[in-house]
């Protein structure tokens, strides 16, 4: 048994490092081909599935930086994170902060500073997708709390709900990348915008959001009393406008799925 496991981890180490200078004397020599070439087909079998999986996760970043540049990325982030999942989906997470965080080569990030956000917004994306299913709260379910509880009522939002603030026309380019065919696009920074993601039934939107919008959403996510979400409203509103602004937040929050429940 101890034998076997000294062979994984010694394959493994292999597979993981191609370019160690390590002996192949433990590998069968009877086979079609040389010890060190059947190491390299598990080697490069590795890292071209890795590839996949990013370019599966970040499409709008391989058609926006081309898929040579893409390509150089990828064996750089393979190299700084190598894989530590049983699943794959986790496996591209950190290429958002790599590619703002990191002078890799020549991949074009250093004339591209909308790239993270690029880089982001699809991890986002996915995330969003890929969230635990979850009851989601309607409009009937509302009209079963009594008045005087409604100050007091906590939401819970859904699973897959995330925001962004993006400083760049992140959502335009990615829909112009990913289009059939793609389209290049300009890219266009203005201020910080909030912008809102989630799944609705199996269909992955996203929309920006108005300041009010953005904050009350905000003090929900950070569990937040409805009178406090009103609150909030209040410091951006006029005392008129908050009841009827509040109903219709929530009435649009509660009809796109964007709440599972109350406390």
């Amino acid at each position: 048994m101890k034998r076997l496991a000294e062979l994984q981890h010694t394959f493994q180490d292999r597979v993981l490092n191609p370019g160690k200078a390590q002996s192949a004397a433990w590998v069968s020599a009877g086979g079609r081909a040389a010890p060190e070439v059947q190491l390299s087909v598990y080697s490069h079998a590795y890292v071209a599935r890795l590839k996949d999986v990013l370019a599966t996760d970040y499409p709008a970043v391989l058609m926006a930086i081309g898929e040579d540049h893409f390509n150089r990325l990828a064996d750089d982030y393979i190299r700084a994170n190598p894989s530590r999942y049983f699943s794959l989906r986790d496996f591209g997470q950190h290429l958002p902060g790599f590619v703002s965080g990191t002078r890799h080569r020549d991949t074009g990030n250093q004339g591209s500073p909308w790239l993270r956000e690029l880089a982001l917004f699809e991890w986002t994306l996915g995330q969003a997708f890929d969230a635990a299913d979850a009851p989601v709260f309607t409009e009937q379910d509302m009209t079963a709390i009594p008045y005087p509880a409604w100050p007091e009522l906590r939401f819970i939002p859904h699973p897959s709900v995330h925001r962004l603030d993006l400083e760049w026309n992140i959502p335009e380019m990615w829909q112009a990348l990913t289009g059939d065919p793609p389209v290049q696009v300009s890219a266009g920074r203005d201020r910080a915008s909030p912008w809102l993601v989630w799944r609705e039934q199996l269909v992955t939107r996203f929309r920006s959001m108005q300041v009010d919008e953005q904050r009350a959403l905000d003090a929900l996510r950070g569990g937040g009393r409805f009178g406090e979400i009103c609150e909030v409203l209040a410091t951006l509103l006029s005392e008129e406008q908050v009841p009827l602004r509040a109903a219709g937040l929530l009435k649009g929050w509660i009809a796109q799925g964007l709440i599972s429940g109350i406390e």
